[in-house]
């Protein structure tokens, strides 16, 4: 099996922005690109970004405009609604998982190892987006899956470094 890194899969399946509050560290990272993007960052590091508030700060005179701790505090502020709605909806969502639907859930996963092991004793080897491609599911379930498979002992992992570094 060729491990991909899951980060960069999900983050662009997850979409953040538009309040999908499935993943909460992709919500966190979008709201951060976001409050970034408002800075006008431009593409710069955290450390160029707080350079450049500081200067702002600087150059501000004291009667023009608000405190800029008041400004920080807003934003802060503003980033928490925003994660509190995530999790709400979350939340939500979990009431809804009755019994069940997670016994309906647990039959599709065995249904899924049973296709997954298949597909690897007729194969012999294959990577997470054959596997994804092949199951009809997204490469980060196939990654789950595999995980799952790993832990349960029903098949090996062989890791192996991606031709282009991810970022």
């Amino acid at each position: 099996m060729e491990a991909k890194d899951q980060d960069s899969k999900t983050g662009s399946e997850s979409q953040p922005e538009s309040g999908g509050g499935a993943n909460p560290m992709m919500t966190g990272m979008g709201m951060m690109r976001k409050m970034m993007a408002q800075m006008g960052s431009g593409g710069e590091g955290p450390m160029a970004m707080m350079q450049k508030m500081m200067g702002q700060m600087r150059n501000q005179q004291a009667g023009e405009a608000p405190n800029p701790m008041q400004n920080m505090m807003s934003m802060c502020m503003g980033m928490q609604a925003e994660m509190l709605s995530a999790l709400h909806t979350t939340t939500s969502m979990a009431a809804f998982a009755t019994p069940e639907l997670h016994a309906l859930f647990a039959t599709w996963m065995e249904s899924l190892e049973g296709e997954a092991l298949a597909a690897l004793a007729q194969q012999g080897e294959v990577d997470t987006a054959a596997l994804a491609s092949q199951l009809k599911i997204s490469e980060a379930s196939a990654i789950h899956l595999v995980a799952q498979l790993a832990t349960k002992g029903k098949i090996h992992l062989r890791a192996q470094a991606s031709a282009a570094p991810a970022n």
